[in-house]
């Protein structure tokens, strides 16, 4: 789906819901969210009344012409590029767009200084390529292994 500005389907709104019974209990400090819909909805749907800080740094890599396409699509219409990123996963850009990297780029100064060494209870509601970029810099994985984590749509991490 990439940086498409998608609101939340039922099955979104039902794990959003589902969290907020979760976090119901749980004092949280700061709460961070993608400026996308499906995950801003989220996050005011689990936290309710609590202010809630949309951070660009946590959108979804932005994937260009490839953006709200699926995989089979992208390799109909994209064959060569489509290919081409596979062999480079972390540096190649599809037609304007990002890179891992870039995605990297963006979202590691963001979670370095706003949540490394902080003692606050923060959620951070985001997408599945930030998670992906968060994890292999905790793991020290390389980007190229960023799709040996596979994160499902409303899991829950915590990095303690």
């Amino acid at each position: 789906m990439g940086a498409t500005d998608a609101p939340l389907d039922n099955t979104g709104l039902l794990q959003a819901r589902y969290w907020q019974t979760v976090f119901s209990d749980f004092p949280l400090d700061i709460v961070c969210s993608s400026c996308l819909q499906r995950c801003d909805q989220t996050a005011r749907q689990i936290t309710g009344n609590k202010p809630v800080v949309n951070a660009d740094a946590l959108n979804e890599i932005h994937m260009g012409e490839w953006d709200g396409r699926s995989f089979k699509e992208i390799k109909t219409h994209y064959p060569e590029e489509f290919i081409k990123r596979g062999k480079n996963l972390s540096t190649y850009r599809p037609p304007g767009a990002e890179s891992f990297l870039d995605l990297s780029n963006r979202v590691l100064p963001f979670f370095n200084q706003f949540l490394t060494g902080k003692k606050e209870k923060t959620l951070i509601v985001t997408h599945a390529g930030v998670i992906r970029v968060i994890l292999c810099h905790i793991l020290n994985l390389p980007l190229k292994d960023l799709f040996q984590i596979k994160p499902a749509y409303g899991e829950l991490f915590i990095l303690g």
